[in-house]
């Protein structure tokens, strides 16, 4: 059996995860102007988006195993394009503009925080002896949708108007509607069965679990604060206009981001001697993107800033996939419900992060959210460095 059509479908779903998260905040401006939303409002979509992520994660993960993946594959999907289609609607329809918003962000974030779930462990499940290396390059495919989003967003905002964004969120929903038609049909390899999953309640109390859990919650602090508050941040501190923000900032994080996770699957597949283990590049990396946070936070240059954006890309990049890697090596046997923790973990991350940022935006600016923020790149390192301490 080929399982290559379940893999684009994988590779696809990881996009519509990347228009799920991010396009949001690249409508931060078009939203608050029209609306007149507070920075705090603003951060409150993205906490939203995240925190009911988090739920479905620690909900769902142990029926997944029991019903299967392809129902909630398909589904979840389905569900992306009706939180678009009603998100869209704000201003449109007899309902406060917010509230629109924020219901539509719940419907959606339900649907993004089925695919966190589900892509890693329907993936992890196909035989191939290469894990870390499908991981990567899985997770590299979100950062490729980033781009995307970042780019075409902005340049039909750009082009059409900053009133055209119902338009253009309605026209990103084609991308689950078709993916999710091609979930209901592609081959999906079973998991671990039940009966044979090592004991939650043995797993979830080892130390080496803990920090990869707090590992994987720092990753996406680091990696969604950054990516949901550089486009304003370039645009009203740094002075640069919009489009070339989004483009030569945002743009270049998710590319660079996306680059190392692909350059890291490329490289493993192939056997690279010379390639360290991906535990060392993941605490490389840590340490570059509280470097970059601190520089985002001092600097007036604009090619510091965007030089900031590309390297702390580069530094979160194999975060998040990596801390999926090492909990697969460490407990193999685990289950979906391991990847229903860890992604909880992670969401919870990225929904406390950009909240935080949002939070002392508001009070001290956002050079101030920034230093704050610059918290999470330094809990991973922490983390990494007790991994390295704890593994056998």
């Amino acid at each position: 059996m080929s399982y290559k059509p379940t893999v684009r479908a994988c590779y696809l779903g990881t996009v519509c995860q990347a228009i799920i998260i991010n396009l949001t905040a690249i409508l931060f401006v078009p939203l608050a102007q029209q609306f007149g939303l507070s920075y705090t409002q603003l951060g409150a979509l993205v906490m939203v988006n995240f925190g009911v992520q988090v739920s479905v994660s620690l909900v769902f993960g142990p029926i997944v195993d029991r019903v299967g993946f392809r129902p909630f594959a398909t589904g979840a999907h389905f569900a992306a394009v009706i939180g678009m289609g009603w998100f869209a609607l704000a201003g449109r329809v007899p309902v406060d503009p917010y509230i629109v918003l924020l219901s539509g962000t719940v419907i959606f974030a339900f649907a993004g925080g089925f695919l966190e779930l589900l892509l890693s462990p329907i993936l992890n499940a196909i035989p191939t002896d290469e894990k870390s290396s499908a991981m990567c390059i899985l997770h590299a495919f979100f950062c490729f949708g980033h781009v995307a989003v970042a780019f075409l967003t902005t340049m039909f905002l750009f082009v059409l108007g900053l009133e055209s964004w119902p338009l253009i969120v309605l026209a990103w929903g084609l991308v689950p509607l078709i993916n999710g038609f091609i979930f209901a049909f592609c081959p999906i390899a079973k998991a671990v069965p039940v009966n044979e999953q090592s004991p939650a309640k043995d797993i979830l109390k080892k130390p080496l679990f803990i920090v990869l859990v707090l590992a994987i919650l720092f990753a996406g602090a680091s990696e969604i604060a950054f990516s949901q508050w550089t486009s304003a941040f370039l645009e009203q501190i740094i002075g640069l206009p919009k489009i070339l923000g989004d483009i030569a900032g945002v743009g270049m994080f998710a590319a660079m981001m996306g680059v190392s996770r692909l350059g890291y699957g490329i490289l493993k597949k192939r056997g690279v001697s010379w390639l360290p283990k991906q535990s060392r590049l993941m605490l490389i990396g840590s340490g570059l993107a509280l470097v970059c946070y601190i520089v985002m936070a001092a600097t007036s240059s604009p090619v510091l800033a965007l030089m900031a954006c590309a390297l702390c890309g580069l530094g979160v990049g194999l975060l998040w996939p990596g801390v999926l890697s090492l909990s697969v090596d460490a407990f193999p046997m685990a289950g979906t419900w391991m990847f229903a923790v860890m992604a909880a973990a992670g969401s919870g991350g990225a929904s406390v992060g950009p909240s935080v940022f949002g939070v002392v935006g508001d009070g001290f600016g956002l050079r101030a959210g920034f230093m704050v923020t610059a918290v999470f790149p330094l809990g991973s390192l922490i983390c990494l460095k007790l991994y390295h301490k704890l593994k056998p």
